[in-house]
C-alpha cells in the first residue's frame, strides 16, 4: 500500500479548507491587532459598568486586565484604577448596600489607558444623559452667569 505524505496520512479537501479558514481568520485578527496598537488604541485595560439592580445605580469602572473584578475582595485591596478617588468612592458604595445585589457587564478589553479613559468619560454622560444615576459622573461644569 503506497503513502502519499511522509507521515502516512492524507489531507482530504475539508481539512485543508477548514485549515485556509483559520488561517485567514488568524491573518485578520492580527492585522486588526496591529492596526489598533499602531492606533494607540491597544493595551491591558478593561471597561465594564458594576450595576446595583436594587436601587438602579450604575458605576463605570476601568480596571487592568480581562477577568472581571471580584467585588467582594475589592474594598480590601489596593487602588487597581489610576484614580484613588475614583476606587474610593466605589469601595464606600460597595459597602453602602453591604455588598449585595450587584452585577458587573464587560463593555470593553484591551483597551490603552488613553481609550479607557476616553469611552469611561463617553459612557458616564450617556447614562447620565439617559437619566440613570450613575455614581461616579463627572459634576457638570459649573455654568457662567450671563451679565
Amino acid at each position: 500500500m503506497a503513502r502519499n505524505s511522509r507521515s502516512g496520512r492524507t489531507t482530504t479537501p475539508v481539512e485543508v479548507s477548514q485549515r485556509s479558514k483559520i488561517d485567514k481568520l488568524r491573518a485578520l485578527r492580527l492585522s486588526d491587532e496591529a492596526a489598533r496598537q499602531a492606533a494607540g488604541t491597544w493595551g491591558e485595560m478593561s471597561l465594564g459598568e458594576i450595576t446595583h439592580q436594587p436601587s438602579g445605580e450604575i458605576f463605570v469602572y476601568v480596571w487592568k486586565g480581562r477577568a472581571l473584578p471580584e467585588l467582594e475582595k475589592l474594598p480590601g485591596k489596593r487602588t487597581t484604577v489610576k484614580r484613588a478617588d475614583e476606587h474610593a468612592l466605589l469601595t464606600e458604595w460597595l459597602l453602602k448596600h453591604k455588598m449585595v445585589g450587584f452585577e458587573i457587564t464587560l463593555l470593553a478589553w484591551s483597551l490603552s489607558e488613553a481609550e479607557a479613559a476616553r469611552l469611561q468619560q463617553a459612557r458616564l454622560a450617556e447614562q447620565s444623559a439617559a437619566g440613570l444615576h450613575v455614581i461616579n459622573a463627572v459634576p457638570a461644569a459649573p455654568q457662567a452667569l450671563a451679565s
